[in-house]
Parts: C-alpha cells; sequence; structure tokens
C-alpha cells in the first residue's frame, strides 16, 4: 500500500466482504483505553470491538485480526502472518516495556502535533487513525513527547558511565508510567 496515491483504509475485509468501519483517531485511543480496563470480561471487550465495524458482523478471529491489523497499521494478507510473528519473537521484550500513555502524556502530544504541524487534536474535526500515528511517530525528537519516549526506553544496563546511569535513573523516575515499575536490576545498575 502506498499511501503516495492510495486512499487510508476506511473498510476492512473479513470472510472477503468489506465492511466500513470507523476511522477516526479520538476512537482508536479511546479503544485502547477501554481494552486495557480490567474490569471488562471477554464479551464486553468483542462487544466494544463490534462497535468499530458500522455496519452488522459477527466478531470472530477473523474481524478481530482485521480490526487489530487496522490498528496497528499491519494489513498483510493472512498467509505472510506467520513470518513476521517468526521475524517479531525477538523483539517481544521491547514491545511489552510502554513507552507512553495517551492519558498520562496527552499535554505533550498536544503541544508536539500543535508545535511541528500546527494542528490542535482538541479542536480538529477528523484525523484518520493511520495519520494520527504516521504525524505522532513523525514528531521531532526535540519535542517533549518525544524526549519522555526516549528516555523511557533507555537500558540502564547499557550505560557504562556510573554519573550518567544516576542521571537517567533521575530523569526516569521522574516521567516514569503510573503502571511502570523500575526493576530492581535497573536500580542497582542505576548504582553500581
Amino acid at each position: 500500500m502506498n499511501l503516495f496515491y492510495e486512499e487510508y483504509p476506511k473498510a476492512l475485509e473479513v470472510h472477503g466482504e468489506f465492511y466500513p468501519i470507523i476511522t477516526d483517531f479520538r476512537e482508536y485511543i479511546r479503544l485502547l483505553d477501554m481494552l486495557k480496563c480490567k474490569e471488562l470480561n471477554e464479551i464486553q471487550r468483542i462487544m466494544i470491538l463490534g462497535e468499530y465495524f458500522l455496519t452488522d458482523i459477527s466478531i470472530d478471529q477473523e474481524a478481530i485480526h482485521a480490526l487489530t491489523g487496522f490498528v496497528t497499521m499491519d494489513l498483510k494478507e493472512k498467509e505472510n502472518n506467520s513470518d513476521s510473528e517468526e521475524e517479531g519473537e525477538g523483539q517481544e521484550e521491547t514491545e511489552k516495556k510502554n513507552l507512553f500513555s495517551y492519558e498520562i502524556d496527552y499535554p505533550y502530544i498536544l503541544s508536539g502535533f500543535l508545535r511541528d504541524y500546527g494542528i490542535d487534536l482538541e479542536t480538529v474535526e477528523y484525523l484518520h487513525w493511520w495519520k494520527f500515528r504516521m504525524l505522532f511517530d513523525g514528531l521531532s525528537d526535540d519535542t517533549e513527547i518525544k524526549q519522555r519516549i526516549m528516555y523511557r526506553g533507555i537500558n540502564l544496563s547499557d550505560i557504562k558511565d556510573r554519573d550518567e546511569r544516576k542521571r537517567i535513573l533521575k530523569i526516569q523516575r521522574s516521567i516514569q508510567l503510573p503502571a511502570e515499575e523500575l526493576t530492581d536490576y535497573e536500580i542497582g545498575h542505576a548504582f553500581a
């Protein structure tokens, strides 16, 4: 898919038919928040996923896979998925660490979009999820959100200089996400 001349997807293929979906970025941020909610059971999650399709559809594995592919911007053919899963196995550790939160980091995401693009995320009428994600990824490295992501992603054990480890640990603690806790290993190595 080349988005220079193709439109952003507005429908997903499930069982050989195309189903229109909601595409505004706000709805997918909301979806990601809802799916994290521990109070929801599996049936409630499936019902929520069904709301993202604009026409009636039976939410089964293929529908969930299609919507997940949309959220992650990976609409590859099904047969390619087994290859990409094998390739991604070594990346598990990196993908588990959450480096930002739409809820906690909202002010910094908002200010980054205003500064870099002149887009006010509070007042913009519509922004496709994929375009939002691409713009988010393309924010300048010196924006506050990109700095937070960078510092949260630093592995303290990779830093040889003791003073630098202390400095980065102090920064990581000050911008740490509530659900995220530094491990004993990371804390221990900061003062080694």
